[in-house]
């Protein structure tokens, strides 16, 4: 039976925007000697570059974050010198902008057996653990209207069947339970794992449980994926890079042309990935109903409408906002999907305030806010503004 493994502890670095700082800076170090004595090349760079920590300093960054830069398929070693992977170099390149895509990349490429661990051995039987989690979510989607699943359903579910990530996506509905428990820290490492792929704009983390949003056509983007399906190579030096390849791989059309119905939608998109990436977080069902069961006070942020008391035959009609740039995903944690950076607006204030973005941004001849301060500043500029 195939151990299910990641990093933990620091599921901080694994969020995608502080990822795309972590990418941009390693690959500016690529080739790098990591084993200089009395040195640690990465400290400094990394630091200023992302303004993480990277604690403790009395350890050197690659001895304590080697497997977060593994795990994420960025980066490894070569001898004494730093390698950065071609997935690395997209995300710093930004041909690779947005948490889909590089999720999509993560889900067919990470498998195991890894050799991101020491205990790789190319004998193991090949398993891709998220594509096996997106396959049972897409299997009881048919009969539940929030599909789920916990962590201790993974083991007992997907670990304990064996399962690969590879069968047909109608063999998960007849898993049965089996009482596979996970053993040490097992359940702490996919417990990350399953937080780390909730932050696809189809996909949230509540409970304890990682739920589906089932707008989203699942079952059309399985069928859009190519995992890496190879024999191992023995080398780990190989098949780290084989795996941090995109050789093959794809997004699928369906997490970047989306169609939206609201024509103002289609002029504040205009093709521009990041936009897009805003309206999928803002049109999801399910975090439009989160939101409003832990919000009950149903008041627009911008113009303070109460919609029950000026339309009495109406419960909600407000909608949810999203408040950082464009380009970022909903904030996750161990406790669940952030809605610290959600606000409630009434549809005319919805409309007027994409109106307000596309006019700065247009102003300013950018696609995105440079950062969160300065998104949550614009919108605050816009409410001020309202006449």
């Amino acid at each position: 039976m195939t151990t299910w493994r990641w990093d933990q502890g620091r599921l901080e670095y694994f969020m995608f925007d502080n990822m795309k700082t972590i990418a941009i800076s390693l690959n500016s170090m690529d080739g790098i000697n990591i084993s200089q004595t009395g040195i640690d090349p990465l400290r400094p760079v990394l630091t200023a570059d992302t303004g993480l920590p990277f604690a403790p300093n009395n350890y050197t960054v690659w001895r304590n974050y080697a497997r977060v830069f593994g795990c994420s398929l960025l980066a490894t070693r070569a001898g004494n010198n730093l390698i950065v992977t071609d997935l690395c170099k997209k995300i710093a390149e930004h041909t690779i902008r947005e948490a889909d895509e590089y999720l999509s990349v993560l889900v067919q490429n990470f498998r195991y057996p890894s050799p991101v661990f020491e205990s790789y051995s190319a004998n193991e039987a090949v398993v891709f653990p998220f594509l096996a989690v997106l396959k049972y979510l897409a299997s009881v989607s048919e009969s539940n209207p929030y599909p789920r699943i916990s962590v201790d359903e993974v083991f007992s579910n997907l670990v304990g069947n064996n399962c690969t990530g590879l069968e047909d996506t109608f063999w998960y509905a007849k898993l049965p339970s089996t009482g596979h428990v996970p053993i040490g820290d097992q359940k702490r490492q996919v417990r990350e794992m399953l937080v780390v792929l909730s932050q696809f704009s189809f996909l949230k983390w509540f409970g304890g449980h990682l739920y589906f949003d089932r707008s989203f056509d699942l079952a059309n983007y399985l069928v859009g994926l190519t995992p890496l399906v190879h024999n191992p190579n023995a080398d780990r030096l190989s098949e780290f890079m084989l795996l941090g390849s995109l050789e093959g791989n794809k997004t699928p059309a369906v997490l970047i042309t989306e169609s939206f119905e609201v024509p103002l939608d289609i002029v504040f998109t205009e093709g521009k990935r990041s936009r897009v990436t805003h309206l999928k977080i803002e049109r999801s069902p399910l975090l439009r109903k989160i939101f409003f069961e832990r919000h009950p006070k149903i008041q627009c942020n911008m113009c303070e409408l109460i919609p029950k008391e000026k339309y009495p035959w109406t419960e909600n009609i407000l909608e949810i906002h999203h408040l950082l740039p464009l380009s970022s995903g909903v904030a996750v944690s161990l406790t669940g999907t952030s809605l610290e950076d959600i606000v409630s607006l009434c549809p005319n204030c919805h409309r007027s305030v994409h109106i307000y973005y596309k006019t700065w941004l247009d102003g300013h001849m950018a696609n995105d806010f440079s950062n969160k301060q300065e998104a949550k500043g614009i919108y605050l500029e816009a409410k001020k503004a309202i006449a």
